[in-house]
This record gives structure tokens, C-alpha cells and sequence, in this order.
């Protein structure tokens, strides 16, 4: 054994016993609780969450051009559901579902910073704080009308800049993990911004560039997305939104290599705060709580990057609607396995979390706990999710086909996943799958049937 690993582990049994509040070795040989009564405290919660990250931004999902050494250690300790999707693919939205697991027709959240969740809903800090845990929260909170501080124990508000303020919530989380002497089991939701920074990065680049500012850079690009191109047999309502916007004049006239170059740009955010999230991860192992700790990470939405020659969000191409979303229990759940199989919503964190604390979820829950999943147990699974897009938008996924369609909008999308992942094949306006469209319809209809939504979150002034 070398010095440095001496040192290393002298330094866990000390975060071990510092973590316990207990005031010397001595102490704890009187105190600690027998095995037996270790085993019956629930397991403590760390939900670790991104701002506008594609599930495929991630090197151990296959992505070459970029490193996530965090990210990739995280998914070799668990489960990564490779079909994840955002609950609704704007940040407001889909953060209000992760927290409330309701969609945001339900719990009116169904745009950014303009409806305020309903205020008899209740949140997870709110929920797990009246079921023995202690909610703590660090970072990015984003719900329209309701404060955190009043959910949560707030140890660090997050910024508008990910750059600027990730650092400070990785070192406000590390420094919780380092010194929790709580009985409690705890809660602890990290909210980092990046890589949302992507934004102010195409903000500064919307005019088309004559040359690449950075040289250096030319052998270093990614090449242009297989699904570059797109169906020009959109929706109207994405039409207006983005193929008729301002933006949209200048963007379109970018060089290839524009594209190319936004793509590389968008890496490197990803991997700022993958830096970031391995602060937190060193924290939880060197504290000793690892072990007893389950880690659930995702994302609120994507960004589109290019592919379809889109940016941003809120509209359900795969880069955009599709997310991370990693399990990890150390000895307790499955490792390094990447599922392609089971349909998996932003509306299931609730219910997870509350699966491995051992409680209820909150009332109606739409959304289903992955813990069977993640612990190889027999379970019947979905045939399909929805997700939502502002008052109109919903899509409807199921293995095979990616249904979307807009209230009032006469334009639908059809796309077959299978033999078309890239989303290059607008099937609707052919006539052909008919019969499809029908059944995906019923199922939307029949899902939809089934909520109860929050007045007002329906209607266009909503």
C-alpha cells in the first residue's frame, strides 16, 4: 500500500466519524447503531441535475467528440435509460414535473415564468421534509411561484450563468456531503446550469461568421449531424416558432462550418460542468456515505445542436425531448448497463425517489418508479409516454413511433424510430399509416382523458 493510499483512507475514516458528529473513535464504539438498525434507515437522495443536456452529450453513451469522465464514472456505477424523456422540453415546465410528478397541465406550470405552480401541489423538499428526510438544496430551482427556501433548506442559489455559479454549487454540495451530521437520511437536489450557457454562445454567433475565430480549431469539429436536414413538413406551429423567426434568417445562412463549430462549443459546456459534478461525486465517496446513498442524475430538456439546423428547445426532435437520465446505488442496483428499452419520463423521478425512501408519492403521480427496473425484477412497463410542449404541443412515443401534434394545427408528424432515428421522414402527410395514427391518437386521448388540469393551463392565454 502506497503513502498516498494510507492517507487516502485514514482521511475517509475521519469524514466518517466527522460526518457522525461524534467527538472521537472512542465515542463511536458506544453510540453506533448495530448493523441490524443501519439496515432498516432508508437511504439517503442525491438528485444531481443539468440544464439543456441531450442524453447523448455523454461520453459513455457513445458520444466520441467530447469527455465526461464524471458523467461516464456515474454511469458505469448504475443504469442509464438511453430512452428518457423530458416531461415537457422547456426548463420551468419540466423542473415543475420532476418536483411535483405531475405534468404541466396539471400543475400550470406550462410555460417559463409566466404561470405559477398550483399552490396545494406538493414538492419533493416539501414531501420528503414531512416523511423523516431532510431536504437540502443546492443550485438552479427555476419553478415559476414557488420560493425554494420554503421547500428546501437552501445551502447556494444558482445564477444566470453556469460558468460563473457552478463551481460555487459543486463546493456548497461538497461541503454538506463533508460535514452532514444529521439523524436524518437526507434529500439533497444540485442544480447546475450548464450547459444552458450554450445560449449566450449563439446569442454572441447568430450572424453568420466569415471565418472561424479560432483557427486552431478547423481538424477539431464534429462533423454536421447525420439528421442535419430536415422534412420541410413541419407543423405550422413550429414553423412560426422557428424556420420563420429573425433568428432563423440569420442562422440559416450559416457555413457549414458554423454549424460545426456551434456543435464543438455545446461539448464544451457539457464538459465544464462535468467538472463540476465530479467535485460532488469525490464529496459522497470521501464522506463515506456512498454506500447508503442513491444517485438519480437527468436533465430538464436537450439542445438541438444543429441537427434539423435548430438550437435551443421546446419542440420534440430527439436532441431536444431526449435526456440523460442515470440510476446508481452502489451494491444495491445493476452497473454499468445501458437500458434500450423501456420508455422513461422526467414524470418518473417522484415516484422513484420516493421507491427507494420507502414512501408514498405524492398524489397522482403519473409518472412510474424505475427501481424493479434498475434492480432486475420482473416488471410490466409502459407501451408509451407523452410528453408536452407549451398549452398545444404533445407527443406520444412508443418503441417504434414518435407521434406530435398541435392542437389546431393542421400539420402532424409521424416519424418510425426504428428505421428512422434521425427524424428525416415526415410519414403523416402520406396517407399510408393511417391506421397508426388512429391508435396513437386513442392512446393520447385516453392518457389525457386521465388528468385533471389546472385551470387555465389549457387555454391560450395561459
Amino acid at each position: 500500500m502506497t503513502q498516498m493510499q494510507r492517507k487516502r483512507i485514514s482521511r475517509r475514516r475521519f469524514l466518517n466519524v466527522s460526518a457522525l458528529g461524534l467527538a472521537s473513535a472512542a465515542h463511536v464504539s458506544k453510540t453506533f447503531p448495530a448493523p441490524a438498525l443501519l439496515e432498516r434507515r432508508p437511504p439517503n437522495l442525491l438528485f444531481i441535475h443539468t440544464d439543456q443536456q441531450f442524453d447523448g452529450a455523454i461520453a459513455a453513451h457513445g458520444c466520441p467528440y467530447l469527455k465526461t469522465p464524471q458523467m461516464d464514472r456515474l454511469a458505469a456505477r448504475g443504469i442509464s435509460f438511453r430512452l428518457s424523456y423530458s416531461a415537457n422540453p422547456v426548463c420551468c415546465p419540466a423542473r415543475a414535473a420532476w418536483f411535483t410528478g405531475r405534468p404541466p397541465s396539471e400543475n400550470a406550470v406550462v410555460v417559463n415564468d409566466r404561470r405559477p405552480i398550483v399552490a396545494s401541489m406538493p414538492d419533493l423538499g416539501q414531501w420528503f421534509g414531512a416523511h423523516g428526510y431532510e431536504p437540502v438544496y443546492a443550485g438552479k430551482w427555476h419553478i415559476t411561484g414557488r420560493t425554494v427556501a420554503k421547500s428546501f433548506k437552501l445551502i447556494t442559489p444558482g445564477t444566470g450563468i453556469g460558468e460563473h455559479s457552478d463551481g460555487g454549487v459543486a463546493r456548497a454540495a461538497q461541503q454538506f456531503l463533508h460535514r452532514y451530521r444529521g439523524d436524518k437520511p437526507f434529500f439533497l437536489s444540485v442544480g447546475f446550469l450548464q450547459p444552458h450557457d450554450i445560449c449566450y454562445w449563439l446569442f454572441a454567433h447568430t450572424a453568420p461568421l466569415a471565418e472561424l475565430p479560432f483557427p486552431e480549431l478547423a481538424g477539431q469539429l464534429p462533423p454536421l449531424w447525420d439528421n442535419w436536414a430536415f422534412d420541410p413538413r413541419e407543423p405550422e406551429t413550429v414553423q412560426r416558432a422557428w424556420r420563420s423567426s429573425a433568428a432563423w434568417k440569420q442562422i440559416s445562412q450559416w457555413p457549414q462550418w458554423q454549424w460545426r463549430y456551434y456543435r464543438w462549443s455545446y461539448y464544451r459546456h457539457v464538459e465544464m460542468v462535468d467538472a463540476q459534478i465530479g467535485l460532488v461525486l469525490d464529496a459522497l465517496d470521501d464522506s463515506g456515505l456512498a454506500e447508503n446513498t442513491v444517485v438519480v442524475f437527468s436533465a430538464d430538456h436537450g439542445d438541438g445542436m444543429g441537427a434539423h439546423q435548430l438550437w435551443q428547445k421546446m419542440y420534440f426532435y430527439e436532441e431536444a425531448a431526449r435526456v440523460p437520465m442515470i440510476l446508481a446505488w452502489p451494491g444495491h442496483i445493476s452497473e454499468n448497463i445501458q437500458d434500450t428499452h423501456h420508455l422513461v419520463s422526467g414524470l418518473d423521478i417522484a415516484p422513484t425517489l420516493c421507491d427507494f425512501a420507502g414512501i408514498e408519492p405524492p398524489p397522482l403521480c403519473r409518472g412510474r418508479s424505475l427501481r424493479p427496473i434498475a434492480e432486475e425484477k420482473p416488471v410490466a412497463w409502459r407501451e408509451f409516454l407523452v410528453s408536452e410542449v407549451s398549452i398545444t404541443g404533445r407527443m406520444i412515443r412508443t418503441p417504434e413511433w414518435k407521434f406530435i401534434t398541435y392542437r389546431g394545427d393542421p400539420t402532424e408528424q409521424l416519424f418510425d424510430m426504428r428505421r428512422d432515428p434521425g427524424e428525416l421522414r415526415n410519414l403523416a402527410p402520406d396517407g399510408r399509416h393511417a391506421d397508426v395514427i388512429a391508435d396513437l391518437r386513442r392512446r393520447l386521448a385516453d392518457w389525457e382523458s386521465h388528468l385533471q388540469p389546472a385551470p387555465g393551463a389549457l387555454s391560450r392565454d395561459a
